[in-house]
């Protein structure tokens, strides 16, 4: 799946200088469909200098780990019908209100709202804050590995390794024609990641990146910051591993986040 985000720290947070401002955004977990084929995840704060939010909202077939059709689903509070919430701050409330109800065609059709089980998480992530900062280093992307109990499954492992690939062509600072190519913004290569799950006595390549995908822009390092399952009706289990991401802005990195999913058998 060409997913958002990618790879070079992982527990080490990036040091702040006067000339650098982070965009920290938070994860917030929308839930999987009762059948478990589908889970949705927003990532929402500020952007452009704390001026306005910013919220996506990811649906994913676990089946395929593709994006449905519609998915991302992006709010601005610079948005024409969004124009009056401008501030960070007692508006976030209902800034998130108005983009649950822009989804509801999105997600409230597939039924997604069941909660599933967060098996672990790095706490160093600090998947819940959100904000704008020049005078503290942003939080890390999340940690290279995790270890999990699940009641059925037994115990796993996850592990995530960067690889340093080539940008391509298509990978820019931000969306648009005009925007600067990544490979002229950002000294070296690109960062990929391979993603391996162990269980059972065996290994499982859950992603295993050929390129950068160009949807994650000028990506600059990965971190596993969440794990949840969901039991399914039919007796498998639904796996989300929520990575997050690190990924050159216009002033310093950005924290954002991206979702590898599997259907595992019992």
């Amino acid at each position: 799946m060409s997913k958002l985000i990618a790879a070079v720290l992982f527990a080490a947070a990036l040091v702040a200088t006067p000339a650098q401002a982070f965009d920290i955004l938070a994860l917030r977990t929308l839930g999987f469909s009762p059948d478990g084929r589908y889970f949705a995840f927003m990532q929402y704060g500020p952007q452009w200098e704390a001026s306005k939010l910013f919220a996506e909202t990811y649906v994913i077939d676990t089946s395929t780990d593709r994006f449905v059709p519609g998915a991302p689903a992006r709010l601005s509070s610079d948005m024409k019908d969004d124009a009056d919430s401008d501030k960070i701050g007692p508006e976030l409330k209902d800034f998130l209100a108005r983009a649950d109800k822009r989804n509801t065609a999105l997600i409230g059709k597939l039924k997604i709202g069941k909660p599933g089980v967060v098996l672990v998480r790095a706490p160093e992530a600090r998947v819940d804050d959100y904000e704008h900062t020049t005078d503290k280093p942003p939080p890390p992307a999340g940690v290279a590995e995790l270890t999990a109990k699940h009641p059925q499954l037994g115990d796993l492992k996850l592990k995530l390794e960067t690889k340093e690939l080539p940008w391509p062509k298509t990978s820019r600072l931000y969306a648009g024609k005009d925007a600067p190519s990544c490979a002229k913004e950002v000294e070296g290569t690109g960062a990929a990641f391979r993603l391996t799950l162990e269980l059972g006595g065996r290994s499982i390549v859950l992603q295993d990146d050929k390129t950068v995908p160009a949807s994650r822009n000028c990506v600059s390092g990965y971190g596993i910051a969440e794990v949840q399952t969901f039991d399914r009706p039919d007796g498998k289990v639904t796996l989300a591993v929520i990575l997050g991401m690190q990924s050159r802005g216009f002033e310093g990195q950005d924290r954002m986040f991206l979702a590898v999913t599997r259907v595992l058998s019992r």
